[in-house]
């Protein structure tokens, strides 16, 4: 899986930089189809990882609402970070960090309900206790 990562990435690279000279915006799209096409080339790890986790939870009791919103906000800082690279390869730099501040707000929203859950274990950790 690594060779047709890295491949697609050479390939990709060399396209764009060969049709740069003559249509910089073909040459930023080539970027983003490829830079697409990689991410799609591992999305069906990222699923697995997903069940896998969904399984642990299952079986320790953790809730799965907790591990849902732990994938959304890795989800997010992956995403917002591939839209902050195509916005500044496409030399938008004030988008691109518009575009990291909102993400940076939406995954401490999304942190919300993990520090909940957090704080309702340590009450519950201790009223056992004490």
């Amino acid at each position: 899986m690594i060779f047709k990562i890295a491949g697609l990435g050479i390939v990709t690279v060399f396209t764009a930089l060969i049709v740069r000279g003559e249509r910089p915006d073909v040459a930023v799209a080539i970027g983003i189809a490829g830079g697409l096409a990689v991410i799609l080339c591992v999305a069906e790890y990222f699923t697995d990882v997903a069940r896998l986790l969904a399984e642990l939870a299952e079986r320790t009791g953790v809730s799965g609402d907790l591990v849902l919103y732990m994938l959304k906000i890795v989800g997010a800082g992956y995403v917002v970070e591939f839209a902050c690279d195509t916005a500044e390869d496409a030399k938008m730099t004030s988008l691109a960090n518009k575009i990291s501040i909102a993400g940076k707000i939406l995954i401490f929203c999304l942190t919300i309900p993990v520090i909940a859950e957090l704080i309702e274990v340590i009450a519950s950790l201790a009223e056992y206790g004490g």
